[in-house]
C-alpha cells in the first residue's frame, strides 16, 4: 500500500474535491484519480462516491480515512525520528568530572540521559579539577563538571579561557569518624579540632578548597590541625577512617552507604557548615552542539538524577 496514495485520499476527503486536491498536490486530476483507483483496487472496495458537488467517502471510505490519518501521523513521526538521528548520529559526547562528582553523582545522570540518546557514544573521564580544566581548554572533553570553590587562580583561568561556568547543585561536606569510636558523640567544638588526627584530601582538590575556605571564614588555621595523612582517593580515606585511623571531612554524596551501614558516624563541628558547590564548565561553542547543549540543559534541571 502506497503512503502517498493514502495521503492523496485523505486530502480528497477533507477538501471534498478532486480538482482542489490535485492542485494542492501539484499533479493532474487524471493522475490523482489513478492513485485513488489504485488504493481502491488494493482494498477491493469503493472509497469515494462522486456527485455534482464533488466527492464524499463511502462507508468503507470512512473506515479507511480513520485508519489512514493514524498511519500518516505514524509515518510523519518515523521520518522526523530518522531525520533527527541522521543529524546527530555522528555526534559523540565526552564529559570530564572531578573525582567525587564523577564517581558518585554523574554515572546515574549519564545513564538516564543515554536512554533518550542511545545512538550516541557518551563517555565519562574522571580526574582532578586541574585536569578537567586542562582537558576542557584543549578540547579533549566537551563538558566539565567540578566541585568546590571557583575562586583565585581557578577563577582567573576560567575567565581568561572564555569558559562558561554554572552552578548546578550543592552538596555538603561532613565530618566523619569510625562509627564504633564516635557513636555516642554528635558534635565537636571548634576549639577541640586540634586534638584529633585528620586524614584529608590533597591540597588543590575541590574538597580541600572547600575545607580551607570554610575554616578561614571561621578563623580556624589549617596549620593548627593535626593532619596525619593526605590522600588523593576518597575511597581510601573512607576505608582508613572506618578502620579508626583518624577523622576526615568528605562530601555527603560519597558517604551515603557507609553512614547507612554504620561503618562511619557523621559529626557536626560547632557553628560550622561546609557548603560544597558543583559547577558545570563548558566552552561557548559547546552549547551550540546539539548533544552538548541538550546535556547542559539536562544537568541544569531537576531531571539530572544524581546517584
Amino acid at each position: 500500500m502506497n503512503i502517498s496514495h493514502l495521503e492523496a485520499f485523505c486530502l480528497a476527503v477533507k477538501s471534498g474535491s478532486i480538482t482542489k486536491t490535485a492542485k494542492e498536490l501539484h499533479i493532474s486530476q487524471p493522475a490523482l484519480s489513478l492513485q485513488i483507483q489504485d488504493l481502491e483496487n488494493n482494498l477491493q472496495t469503493v472509497l469515494l462516491a462522486r456527485n455534482n458537488k464533488g466527492v464524499t467517502p463511502t462507508a468503507m471510505g470512512d473506515i479507511v480515512y480513520s485508519y489512514s490519518t493514524k498511519i500518516l501521523k505514524l509515518a510523519e513521526n518515523m521520518r522526523r525520528e530518522i531525520d533527527r538521528l541522521k543529524e546527530d548520529v555522528l555526534e559523540d559526547l565526552v564529559v570530564g568530572a572531578s573525582c567525587t562528582v564523577g564517581n558518585y553523582a554523574l554515572p546515574c545522570s549519564i545513564y538516564i540521559f543515554k536512554e533518550d540518546f542511545e545512538a550516541h557514544d557518551i563517555s565519562l573521564h574522571i580526574s582532578s579539577v586541574k585536569d578537567v580544566l586542562d582537558q576542557l581548554i584543549s578540547g579533549s572533553i566537551s563538558i566539565g563538571v567540578i566541585e568546590g570553590s571557583i575562586s583565585g587562580s581557578l577563577k582567573e583561568i576560567i575567565k581568561a579561557e572564555g569558559l562558561q561556568s554554572k552552578r548546578i547543585a550543592r552538596d555538603e561536606l561532613v565530618l566523619i569518624g569510625s562509627y564504633d569510636e564516635w557513636k555516642d558523640i554528635n558534635e565537636i567544638k571548634k576549639s577541640e579540632l586540634s586534638k584529633y588526627e585528620f586524614i584529608l584530601r590533597e591540597k588543590g582538590c575541590g574538597i580541600r578548597e572547600t575545607i580551607e575556605e570554610t575554616f578561614e571564614k571561621n578563623d580556624i588555621d589549617m596549620d593548627d590541625l593535626n593532619i596525619r595523612m593526605e590522600l588523593n582517593s576518597t575511597n581510601a580515606i573512607i576505608s582508613s577512617v572506618a578502620a579508626g585511623n583518624g577523622i576526615s571531612i568528605l562530601p555527603k554524596m560519597a558517604l551515603r552507604k557507609d553512614l547507612r551501614h554504620r561503618t562511619l558516624k557523621a559529626l557536626k563541628i560547632e557553628d560550622i557548615t561546609f557548603t560544597h558547590n558543583i559547577y558545570l564548565l563548558y566552552l561557548p561553542q559547546s552549547s551550540k552542539d546539539k548533544l552538548s547543549s541538550k546535556f547542559i540543559d539536562f544537568l541544569s534541571s531537576p531531571a539530572r538524577g544524581f546517584c
